[in-house]
């Protein structure tokens, strides 16, 4: 009897209602795939919200090409940044639940379909991850960052899914991994910032917030890398130095702020963000910014690790040397 009454109300229950949100920015050679992967689905999202962010190339040309097809929204806006721009396109969606997608990336034909048979089967759950796959050529010859998911099933607050992602190294935070409520950030306030490293800083707070998140392993999502002009192939500069030392305080401000969301993964939080100061020193280097000791002291006190110096000065040191190496060329 039991059974015939869950089968009922998974029938019955009403259609979750799917927004994808796509920023776009310079990337006339890449949209219309990205644009048509997302027309394509078999169960079309209720709402495209598709945000022009001051493109100044052939962007818009192309979007306009999706202008009026039904719950397509094309929006201009001026150059704001992907965060921000991501914030806005969040901000107008009328749906129930948010999927954020990068103008230059690619989604199975079959990942709307497959969202809406998850939210329906562990009954509208806060968030949803998701596995993906690299591809495309990178110039830039850096490690692929892992995209797939070797977790599965429901996972509850405080049943350590961040340590479990930490520890089989699957915690990249990818926008495009996860799908979740629009009030998981409405109702806790929670943004993408300004600048870069925007995805780092909401991935862990959202899993923590998150009251039921569903792994599913399977792969739905195409990640593009080594394409020219992109944030990953650009050289770093001084701002970008400022955009992660907002990351150390955000981070910090969190662990701060909501301690009873955090202590059974502390652990985890704390390798994070000594992450953050040692990509935040590394960065500074890179870009001749000084460096704000204070809060790196601060950094090594909430980590509680005798390695962290250790990489620190490793970090410092082989900065050092290679840039040495090379004036004696």
């Amino acid at each position: 009897m039991t059974d015939n009454k869950n089968e009922y109300l998974l029938k019955n229950m009403k259609q979750p209602t799917i927004a994808i949100v796509i920023p776009v920015f310079n990337v006339e050679k890449f949209v219309n795939e990205t644009l048509l992967s997302v027309k394509n689905q078999i169960s079309p999202p209720d709402e495209v919200i598709v945000v022009n962010d001051g493109s100044n190339d052939g962007s818009l040309n192309i979007l306009n090409n999706y202008k009026d097809l039904h719950g397509w929204k094309i929006i201009q806006t001026l150059n704001q940044g992907i965060g921000l721009t991501r914030n806005f396109g969040r901000s107008i969606a009328k749906s129930e639940y948010i999927y954020f997608l990068d103008s230059d990336d690619i989604i199975e034909n079959n990942l709307i379909f497959r969202m809406r048979e998850v939210i329906k089967q562990y009954n509208k759950p806060d968030m949803i991850l998701l596995s993906g796959e690299c591809f495309g050529n990178d110039s830039s010859n850096e490690k692929m960052p892992n995209l797939k998911f070797t977790l599965k099933g429901e996972y509850f607050r405080n049943s350590k899914l961040i340590t479990k992602l930490v520890k089989k190294k699957e915690s990249f935070p990818q926008v495009s991994r996860y799908i979740t409520k629009v009030e998981l950030w409405s109702k806790n306030k929670l943004n993408y910032p300004k600048g870069i490293a925007e995805d780092e800083a909401v991935f862990f707070p959202l899993l923590a917030l998150s009251e039921s998140t569903v792994v599913i392993p399977e792969t739905y999502y195409s990640y593009r890398v080594g394409r020219p002009g992109s944030l990953n192939t650009s050289p770093p500069n001084s701002s970008h130095a400022k955009d992660y030392l907002n990351g150390i305080f955000s981070s910090m401000e969190f662990m701060t702020l909501r301690y009873d969301l955090i202590k059974t993964d502390i652990s985890s939080w704390r390798y994070r963000l000594a992450r953050k100061g040692l990509s935040y020193v590394s960065m500074c280097l890179k870009t001749k910014t000084p460096i704000s000791w204070i809060t790196i002291l601060t950094v090594f006190y909430r980590v509680r690790s005798v390695n962290f110096p250790l990489k620190l000065l490793w970090r410092v040191l082989r900065h050092f040397f290679f840039n040495n190496k090379l004036k004696s060329k």
